[in-house]
């Protein structure tokens, strides 16, 4: 009898076990959308404007900044891939793209018997021009283009020597 009261309490302590488990796992976080509003609204409340004042006030904001810096970095990379196929004679970035596979553009460009210094000045100078233009508009201080040029040809170079991955044929 002691036994079985044993028992007994044991099988209704786990179900209560369980039930309480079972209950903490039914409580759902709340999702990123949520948890996003929710970071607005109070901010908002403690800037005194409304939260979809502060969502308007920060997508002006996004809008007014530009593009995501990846998005700009993925188009200097298409450009810079097409000057260089321009100097090696080829017909776009999509040719040289194909000719990169599992290899480097200066295996490209010795392939094509360019001076490997030509191409890489090319993509150098394309670059140099970009950043002064900014300057000339006034979006970028000379002193700021300067460091940007010497980071941007620094990395031209270990592109010249990056070995580009295969790409699978579909």
């Amino acid at each position: 009898m002691r036994k079985r009261k044993i028992l007994i309490a044991a099988a209704g302590a786990a179900a209560l076990l369980v039930a309480t488990i079972g209950f903490t796992y039914a409580q759902t976080a709340p999702s990123k959308a949520e948890q996003h509003r929710a970071v607005i609204d109070v901010a908002a409340s403690k800037l005194g404007v409304s939260g979809d004042q502060l969502e308007q006030a920060l997508k002006e904001a996004r809008k007014d900044l530009g593009p995501k810096p990846g998005a700009k970095i993925a188009k200097v990379t298409r450009d810079e891939l097409n000057v260089a196929a321009k100097a090696l004679g080829l017909a776009d970035a999509k040719a040289l793209r194909t000719e990169l596979a599992g290899t480097t553009l200066t295996a490209v460009a010795q392939k094509h018997n360019v001076p490997v210094a030509t191409v890489a000045n090319a993509i150098k100078a394309d670059i140099d021009a970009k950043i002064d233009a900014l300057v000339t508009a006034g979006k970028l201080k000379a002193d700021k283009a300067a460091a940007m040029k010497t980071k941007a040809h620094t990395k031209v170079d270990a592109l010249m020597t990056h070995e580009f991955k295969a790409r699978a044929s579909s």
